[in-house]
């Protein structure tokens, strides 16, 4: 693989700025899990020594309970969710393979049928394949949990396939488990075995519970001896909480071996021998079964030593390969160190393990397998894939573009080819056939896409939703298919669409600070001017378009930004107090100006007045202190919101109903567990719907009383709900399986901004004022919907307004013929459908006006550079007409050398200002006046006075010159230059000029005053091919010490013929360089010798006398007597005959 390649695949990104090579993009690769990580935590975050996985499973019990329903959402028209996709994610711009699903925890392969495979998602449950990998049938949609840690199939009665829950990858988004999930039929059911002992530990909170759920499963084991029975099958666990062995085939479960347990191997020739990995505290080796164990590590140090794995030869059982994760010495980045034992565990080995790399995430993505015919034949699965033929000293990459990364479970399919490997990554499950060298993707129908927050809907395309998931970027469906396209890299995350313009969308990365890929993304350029890059974020930072104004969008790092002109440009509006960052943003459709942002740690911001005061809301206003995810503004009342809580233990659901100053909790009857999202319903701005852990949830009544929207969809984790009237659909997305969608029906209405024009202060006389209402037709195929426009009043122009779904239009208040007072007036808008038209009132006052004028002061100041002497300046205010006495004030835009003085009035006065020159540079320098007044046309007005700091005075020099001539040729071209006169009153100087007195020199312009130029001709006459110099000398008069010199360069060539010079545009070579730079020179002069020179020549030359520059019998008229050319530098003037070809003006020798 190309260092490129392996830099993009480490990077996970296309069209991302990421730098190339291992160390940068991996170390990036390991930053971005660790913020993932922190993201989720942040989610789910209850407090501290909480278990997450005894109160998940209390919800879900109490989930369960509640049944389903739905009839009371006035907006829903079937109560079936359909599943969206992706079954597959198409990605051919970003590999050569181009076909993922998402991450895979583990794949188990049928011990008698090679055909029969079993995956396990991140949080997409068990999965079955029939046909290879072919095809794929989720098995676990509704069990306890969708996190998958490790797959075991009875080798004796295959139709017994245990599942350990919760995966034990050790970032932030492996969800925890609810024990271990057994079917007896092959996967058509199941049931939650060891729910006792790996989830109700509550007293284990720490090392293996880290307060953050229960155990994570990371190897099952079933005994060979005793399998095939559901009673008496003995199967060990490596878990979180533990290495524990059931004799009951997993009924009842005792503790085996105590601490953190990352990997457990049985011997496959002699099951009776066992070996366990513990994090942190080596090897321990059983000889009876998982009876008794003993230490077996002694020569395996550990210090730094966390997770390890372990992966025992088939050929030599013998042989057992171990690899150790090492902590780095910053304590987040982790490397590996690789260990081979070839007496059964007595002693071992460390092996070098040359040309393998952890990429400091080993502690995320570790798997090994030794291949079944041969012990010293290893594969080694870490962010890449390699190989060992040689017993691990050393490996080679083989990790072709199409293999994902991040590889976490290696399975052999010894029934078909001891070369046909398996492995589970974070791209889904590939198969190889020859050890590696190529791949093939088997994601066809495998959903297991990880949605974050933020997705969107098109708005008039029911087909096409765009969403950013983990991994896989941001994907959008290809063609009305389940199958969806890849069309942005890295950790996707929100979306929008604009509605007056479908064609523009918007989305993001993952947010890492001060990355050169992150923040917002239009059609996928990223759009970042005025953000702050360097600032914290979350991990998915909220980027939100405003529900009305498509031009307008937010975004939210440890400041909120606005943008009004799509993204072009961006404005903080509001900062966090502490440099917390923002979790979720709600604008309001009813209000332009109301805004409601959450901030982590459970605090609700809000402002009524576009950004200038913000009110702040805590825990002592009501809410959780916990994290906010989810927010939504009521669609008529910017007074009312909705805020969502992560976590467990206290309410989730909270409203408001005073604008942000009181909060109230509306949990009712809904599980304690995690919301992720929350919106009204689109058809009632009473009802609400619930995006949570364990699916959707609605109440018709704003909450307390809530009901399941769960037929149709897993039991998985849905961080985003969202509505799209328009094409009527409410869709879900889950993390871990995907999109699901109900049909929704929403009445059609109208949403204008602004809802009012009132306040509206101008000046009598002035011609027009302009302004923008925004139409947002809302509701069943708002898109199609038409609209037109009208006024009661003449002075209110809505001149062709009429329009088809959202859009705009202008209007104006034509108030030149409108004496002062008060008027009222209505611009109405009608959507065809909507049954009353609606009504934006206006309100104008037109005060008796003055008019505003500025005066400036006098031209600009000059001074000599170094001056320290002060100086005042000032503009004159002047006012004309009724209200002379009009108060206003000024703003001075000065730099530092200025100092404001008098800055408002009333009435004729001046602003005045003191400048102070001291220690400026030479350079031009610009102070802005802006005055302002109440009610007076011609405000407000600006003056721009400047003054300049000049050197001391000089001439300028040396400058050169260059002319060309033909030998024995009698005209003298003029040629001039200016004289060069600068710095301080250089304006009032006048200077001299003198030459060496060279034969073929003389200046004709001797002396001049400032801006004045020298000039001189030059004669050929007397002089044969060379080049000649000379120097002219320009002085001050009165100071001769300051002088500057014209270098002036003579080019001389021989004479040539026109055939010549024909010749040499054909390529022949017939002139030299000299004859052909004066060609250029007496031709077009475009700085390159050419055809058009030579049609110059032609055309400039008419009879005259010999030696005029045009060849024998020709001349060019007004060059006979070496008179002027008329041309600036002496270039001859166009006129006269064409040559005949081998007509001479000169040859070359």
């Amino acid at each position: 693989m190309s260092s490129a390649t392996r830099a993009f695949l480490l990077a996970g990104a296309v069209a991302l700025s990421v730098p190339v090579g291992n160390d940068p993009a991996t170390a990036q690769e390991n930053e971005q899990i660790r913020a993932r990580m922190e993201f989720e935590r942040m989610r789910l975050y209850s407090g501290p020594g909480v278990n997450l996985a005894v109160l998940k499973q209390n919800a879900l019990r109490d989930v369960l309970a509640l049944g389903f329903g739905a009839a009371q959402a006035m907006s829903l028209r079937d109560t079936r969710w359909r599943p969206l996709g992706p079954s597959r994610i198409d990605a051919e711009d970003f590999s050569p393979s181009g076909r993922f699903a998402g991450r895979v925890s583990t794949v188990a392969i049928h011990p008698t049928d090679p055909n029969i495979l079993f995956a396990g998602g991140a949080q997409g449950g068990v999965w079955r394949s029939d046909d290879a990998g072919l095809n794929w049938t989720p098995l676990t949609d509704n069990e306890c949990s969708l996190a998958m840690g490790s797959i075991a199939i009875d080798p004796v009665d295959p139709q017994i396939v245990y599942a350990g829950t919760g995966e034990q990858h050790f970032s932030g988004d492996s969800y925890y488990g609810c024990g271990v999930l057994r079917s007896l039929d092959g996967g058509a059911t199941w049931e939650q075995l060891g729910g006792d002992v790996f989830v109700r530990r509550s007293s284990f909170v720490g090392r293996g519970g880290m307060g953050s759920g229960g155990a994570r499963i990371a190897r099952v084991v079933v005994d060979r001896a005793t399998a095939g029975s559901p009673t008496t099958t003995s199967v060990l666990v490596a878990s979180s909480f533990g290495l524990y062995r059931s004799v009951s085939s997993g009924l009842s479960w005792e503790l085996a071996l105590e601490g953190y347990a990352t990997d457990v191997v049985a011997n496959p020739q002699d099951p009776s021998i066992l070996y366990a990995a513990l994090a942190g505290a080596g090897i321990y080796r059983s000889s009876d079964g998982g009876v008794s164990w003993s230490y077996s590590s002694e020569s395996i140090p550990r210090e730094g030593a966390q997770r390890t794995i372990l992966a025992i030869a088939p050929s030599n059982p013998d042989v057992v390969y171990t690899g150790v994760v090492l902590r780095g010495e910053d304590r987040r980045s982790a490397d590996m160190a690789i260990y081979r034992t070839g007496d059964g565990g007595t002693y071992w080995e460390a092996i070098p393990a040359e040309g393998a790399s952890c990429f400091g995430q080993c502690w995320y993505d570790f798997t090994m397998a030794v291949h079944p015919d041969n012990a010293d034949h290893v594969y080694l699965g870490t962010v890449l894939m390699y190989e060992s033929t040689d017993g691990g000293m050393t490996f080679t990459e083989v990790h072709p573009g199409n293999l994902y990364v991040d590889q976490h479970h290696l399975a052999f399919d010894t029934l078909s080819d001891p070369y046909r490997l398996y492995v589970g990554n974070d791209g889904g499950v590939f198969r190889t056939i020859d050890g590696g060298q190529n791949w093939l993707g088997l994601n066809s129908n495998l959903g297991l896409a990880q949605f974050y927050r933020g997705i969107s809907m098109h708005p008039s395309d029911p087909v096409i939703t765009l969403g950013g998931t983990q991994d896989q970027g941001t994907l959008r469906p290809s063609g009305g298919t389940l199958a969806w396209d890849k069309i942005m890299g890295g950790d996707g995350g929100y979306t929008a669409f604009d509605a007056e313009d479908p064609d523009v969308w918007y989305g993001e990365t993952q947010w890492i600070r001060g990355a050169g890929y992150a923040g917002p993304r239009k059609n996928g350029n990223r759009m970042v001017d005025g953000i702050d890059i360097t600032e914290n974020a979350l991990f998915i930072a909220p980027l939100v378009i405003d529900p009305v104004d498509s031009r307008r969008l937010y975004f939210g790092t440890q400041t909120l930004y606005r943008t009004d002109n799509s993204a072009r440009r961006w404005t903080p509006v509001y900062s966090t107090p502490d440099d917390s960052v923002i979790t979720a943003i709600a604008p309001s459709p009813a209000s332009a100006n109301t805004v409601y942002a959450a901030i982590k740690s459970g605090r609700v911001v809000v402002t009524h007045d576009g950004g200038e005061t913000w009110l702040e809301a805590g825990a002592a206003q009501g809410l959780p202190d916990r994290w906010i995810g989810g927010l939504a503004a009521h669609p008529s009342d910017p007074g009312q919101a909705y805020a969502a809580a992560g976590g467990f233990l206290s309410g989730h659901v909270f409203q408001t109903t005073d604008g942000g100053r009181s909060w109230q909790d509306r949990t009712g009857n809904l599980p304690d567990h995690p919301v992720n999202s929350i919106i009204y319903d689109p058809a009632d701005p009473n009802g609400v719907y619930l995006g949570t852990d364990f699916g959707v949830f609605h109440s018709p009544t704003g909450g307390g009383n809530w009901t399941r929207l769960q037929d149709g969809l897993p039991v998985s984790a849905v961080y985003d709900v969202a509505a799209q009237p328009g094409t009527g659909r409410l869709v879900a997305a889950t993390h871990g399986r995907g999109m699901f969608e109900l049909p929704i029906d929403v009445p059609l209405s109208t949403r204008v901004r602004p809802v009012s024009i009132i306040d509206t202060t101008i000046v009598s006389g002035r011609r027009r004022i302009m302004g923008t209402v925004i139409v947002a037709p809302h509701g069943r195929e708002d898109y199609n919907a038409t609209w037109s426009t009208s006024s009661d009043s003449a002075w209110v122009v809505v001149p062709g307004s009429a329009g088809q779904g959202r859009g705009r239009f202008e209007y104006q208040l034509a108030t030149e013929a409108l004496p002062s007072g008060d008027y009222t007036a209505d611009i109405e808008i009608a959507v065809a459908g909507v049954p009353e038209p609606v009504s934006i009132p206006l309100h104008l006052h037109i005060p008796p006006a003055s008019n505003l004028a500025l005066v400036p002061g006098g031209p600009a100041r000059s001074m000599l550079v170094g001056s320290t002497e002060s100086f005042e300046d000032s503009v004159r205010v002047v006012f004309t007409g009724p209200r002379v006495g009009t108060k206003w004030t000024a703003e001075f835009g000065g730099g530092p050398w200025a100092e404001l003085g008098n800055a408002s009035g009333a009435g004729d006065g001046a602003v005045t200002w003191t400048v102070d020159p001291s220690g400026l540079e030479v350079g031009s320098y610009v102070d802005t006046v802006v005055v302002e007044a109440e009610y007076a046309s011609g405000s407000p007005a600006i003056v721009l006075d400047s003054f300049l700091v000049k050197p001391p005075l000089g001439v300028a020099g040396p400058r050169s010159t260059v002319g060309y001539g033909v030998a024995g040729w009698t005209l003298t071209p003029r040629d001039s230059l200016d004289a060069g006169l600068f710095g301080f009153e250089a304006e009032l100087a006048r200077w001299t000029a003198a030459a060496d007195g060279v034969e073929w020199l003389a200046i004709e312009r001797r002396a001049g005053a400032y801006g004045e130029a020298v000039v001189w001709t030059r004669s050929s006459a007397a002089l044969g091919a060379g080049v000649r110099e000379d120097t002219i000398i320009v002085r001050v008069q009165g100071s001769p010490e300051l002088s500057g010199v014209i270098v002036d360069r003579f080019e001389v060539v021989e004479s040539m013929t026109v055939e010549d010079a024909a010749l040499q545009v054909l390529g022949l070579d017939r002139l030299e360089a000299g004859q052909t730079r004066f060609l250029d020179w007496f031709g077009n002069g475009d700085g390159a010798f050419n055809a058009g020179d030579v049609l110059r020549w032609l055309d400039h030359c008419t009879v005259g006398p010999a030696g005029s520059g045009c060849p024998a019998g020709a001349g060019r008229a007004g060059m006979g007597d070496g008179g002027d050319t008329g041309t600036a530098g002496g270039r001859p003037a166009a006129g006269g005959r064409a040559a005949a070809a081998g007509d001479r003006v000169g040859r070359k020798p």
